[in-house]
């Protein structure tokens, strides 16, 4: 599996945000002499690298910096917040939190270079998001809910709230999130796709 490039600058400027950048150049530093490489070159953000490379990345990061067990969810919500507003600014073309979550699943080969990605409502405001073919581990899955949270607050959702609840790491066939926000306060969609979308019962 790959990933692109954007969800390791994405990191390395997550690092900086948190720790600055004298401390994250520090960290840079201490690391394995291939991947010290790729972090202080080029990373483009159209090419793909090996997701080893991101995890390995951010594992190393928290222990280095003591991250607390929100370390990686905290990178995921910068990563939205950075990228929502620069690279993947199109995703909000219908800014209300459906349709972000609807142009992410026709967006999936923009991040991840393998499998796809499953939105399927199930009531007013609630949300599964299932990722097929996807093999979950202990930095994306959280950084994925944390994505998720941030972008669906930054599509002008309110009340926001994101939970995984199947993981391949746990012997499930896929990786699912619930997610959910006030379906009242927040914008409703604008996609003519709301009347093919139709809600299921879980």
């Amino acid at each position: 599996m790959k990933v692109k490039g954007t969800s390791i600058s994405s990191f390395l400027a997550f690092l900086e945000a948190e720790y600055g950048g004298a401390r994250t150049r520090e960290f840079v530093g201490t690391l394995p002499t291939d991947l010290r490489k790729r972090c202080e070159g080029l990373v483009l953000a159209s090419a793909f690298y090996a997701v080893e490379e991101l995890e390995t990345l951010a594992r190393k990061a928290r222990q280095h910096f003591g991250g607390d067990h929100s370390f990686y969810e905290r990178s995921g919500a910068h990563y939205a917040s950075v990228g929502l507003s620069g690279v993947h600014q199109a995703m909000l073309a219908r800014p209300t939190p459906l349709d972000f979550l609807w142009a992410f699943e026709r967006s999936w080969s923009q991040f991840v270079d393998e499998g796809g990605m499953d939105v399927t409502v199930v009531g007013d405001g609630r949300v599964r998001v299932r990722f097929d073919h996807f093999r979950g581990s202990d930095v994306r899955c959280p950084r994925v809910t944390g994505f998720l949270g941030r972008a669906l607050q930054v599509a002008g959702g309110k009340g926001v709230m994101v939970n995984k609840t199947a993981c391949t790491e746990r012997g499930d066939r896929a990786c699912e999130w619930s997610t959910a926000w006030d379906f009242v306060l927040s914008p409703p969609p604008l996609s003519q796709t709301t009347a093919i979308k139709r809600p299921v019962l879980l």
